[in-house]
């Protein structure tokens, strides 16, 4: 295990900090300098999966808030990597640029040291398709949201 003196839970108002300094070290150091055993998938994980399969971006969104908010570091991350690919896709729904950019790009940054495969979930996968949208989305060109709205629905594979 990796020695760190980085809080497992954030203190009221530090949160952004804290989660930033737990992305850095397990960018720097990776997941398994931090978790050694097996971690088994909750059922609200499996419901969250199946919400975000089938696009009700804001339910898969509720569901893991419910397991995020209680969780330690550094699996908290990986929650809220999933939650912000929700959110950045529910974004991408309304046609909202900076919002689906701004999610879309934290979830790929957070989620990264989760790939290639986390709790059986395809984590690789979900990455490229992301990366794929935030290209139709790049910054200084005009959004083709016909072509955006015309990819495939974005699946998280269970690889078990």
């Amino acid at each position: 295990m990796a020695d760190t003196n980085l809080p497992n839970y954030p203190s009221k108002g530090g949160r952004k900090k804290l989660d930033e300094e737990w992305l850095q070290a397990l960018h720097r150091q990776g997941l398994a300098a931090f978790i050694s055993d097996v971690i088994s998938t909750p059922a609200e994980l499996e419901r969250a999966i199946a919400e975000f399969n089938q696009g009700q971006f804001w339910h898969c969104h509720e569901t893991l808030e419910a397991i995020w908010l209680p969780e330690k570091y550094p699996l908290r991350l990986f929650y809220h990597g999933l939650i912000k690919a929700a959110v950045g896709l529910l974004h991408l729904e309304r046609r909202n640029r900076h919002g689906a950019l701004v999610k879309l790009g934290d979830a790929t940054y957070t989620l990264a040291p989760f790939s290639p495969q986390f709790m059986d979930a395809d984590i690789a996968d979900l990455i490229k398709v992301v990366e794929h949208r935030l290209v139709c989305l790049e910054p200084g060109s005009d959004t083709d949201w016909l072509a955006v709205e015309n990819l495939p629905a974005v699946q998280l594979q269970i690889l078990a």
